[in-house]
């Protein structure tokens, strides 16, 4: 197992004023599984997602990634932690704008020993055509797969997408959850997404559902749907 909740409470605020944003909380997940984190704003999922980004850390619980208890490490650790075994996928792509395409997964090995070639990753995309474009140059479906081009740069076990479709019109997201399905599927990432889409879903080998914070449901798609097969 890759990722593994147990009891995890995140708390905001202190005393009688405290709110519990994730409440008591467990779950895992296997390494190569497609996993869509569901539910409504306010649910929990992001928080759970920062948490396992190690953007955020848990009032109590414990949160293991690859046999490592992330939930005790200090910063300088959740930053080698972050470089080394995650890539995040953003709603609205965070890419540099004064840099084009190719230099903006490039950048990576600045940051990343090792990282993956960044005309390997354009072609992997599908968007080799576009490499010496700026990001206004590029429509938003092409902006968000070079952000997931960028994610991959750093080789991570883990890709986590916080809404990756959300700005997207439904044909152009399509195309953005094929590729990560893809990935998933062919380079035996772990995937997991947040989302409120249920027919995101559908596509999902495992599906958390929350709601005020507490999971209500997971459940396993037998047969998840390939994304060309989900009526959106």
């Amino acid at each position: 197992m890759i990722v593994e909740f147990k009891d995890v409470v995140k708390e905001y605020g202190s005393k009688e004023a405290a709110f519990k944003a994730v409440d008591n909380v467990s779950f895992g997940i296997e390494e190569g599984e497609f996993v869509v984190i569901l539910g409504q704003s306010g649910a929990g999922k992001s928080t759970v997602l920062n948490m396992l980004g190690g953007m955020d850390v848990p009032t109590s619980g414990s949160v293991i990634v690859d046999g490592a208890d992330i939930s005790g490490m200090n910063d300088k650790q959740l930053g080698n932690y972050r470089a080394e075994k995650i890539g995040f996928i953003f709603q609205f792509y965070n890419l540099i704008p004064s840099l084009t395409s190719y230099e903006n997964i490039a950048l990576v090995k600045s940051i990343v020993k090792g990282a993956r070639d960044a005309d390997e990753l354009l072609k992997l995309v599908g968007l080799s055509e576009c490499r010496n474009k700026f990001p206004a140059q590029m429509s938003g479906g092409e902006q968000q797969r070079v952000s997931i081009a960028r994610a991959l740069a750093k080789n991570p076990k883990i890709l986590l997408g916080d809404e990756p479709t959300g700005a997207l019109d439904s044909e152009t997201g399509v195309i953005v959850l094929e590729l990560l399905q893809k990935l998933c599927k062919e380079e035996k990432r772990t995937v997991i997404l947040v989302t409120h889409n249920a027919d995101i879903a559908k596509c999902a080998d495992k599906v958390i559902r929350m709601k005020n914070g507490k999971i209500r449901e997971i459940y396993r798609n037998e047969n998840p749907l390939s994304v060309k097969e989900v009526e959106w």
